[in-house]
């Protein structure tokens, strides 16, 4: 089994989402972790910021792939145009380095992980902690959910 390493991004607006793992033949392990939070008062500082903050994970770990959340249904579009520019940053950082990216819908997300492609959120949190062996419930809901793209990105691609 050949190694992979992935990382998952939750895009979003002042919280963005990042989860790296890796999947050998031990299985897979969440080796980073957590969630950037942006509260710079300039959209183009936040977008910047991002950007520096993805060329450093991604510099870190060489990820093999780039899973991320597709945007399909928002019911503000403010926060729609906010999430696409966070998102033409991220694919802008996996474009530059080459990396594979994988877009899963939120549906698709649940399904690979649960089953249920409408999952309570709490329950993915579970769910995650669960299946990457973690000692706490991954918090916030943004980590969580990069660590569900990334776990989702994983059995995608086997």
């Amino acid at each position: 089994m050949a190694k992979i390493t992935i990382l998952g991004i939750d895009p979003g607006t002042n919280r963005i989402g990042h989860a790296v793992l890796k999947k050998d033949k031990n299985g897979v392990k969440a080796i980073n972790y957590g969630c950037w939070e942006f509260s710079l008062p300039k959209k183009d500082y936040r977008l910047v910021q991002l950007s520096r903050n993805l060329k450093g994970i991604i510099n870190q770990y060489k990820p093999d792939y780039l899973a991320l959340e597709g945007i399909y249904f928002f019911k503000n579009a403010k926060t729609v145009m906010a999430v696409s520019e966070a998102r033409g940053v991220i694919l802008l950082a996996a474009a530059q380095t080459k990396i594979p990216v994988i877009e899963l819908a939120p549906l698709e997300i649940k399904q690979k992980i649960s089953g249920y492609g409408r999952t309570e959120k709490k329950d993915m949190q579970k769910k995650i902690q669960k299946l990457l062996k973690l000692k706490t419930l991954p918090q916030p809901d943004d980590t969580a959910d990069a660590l569900a793209i990334a776990l989702a990105g994983l059995l995608k691609i086997r």
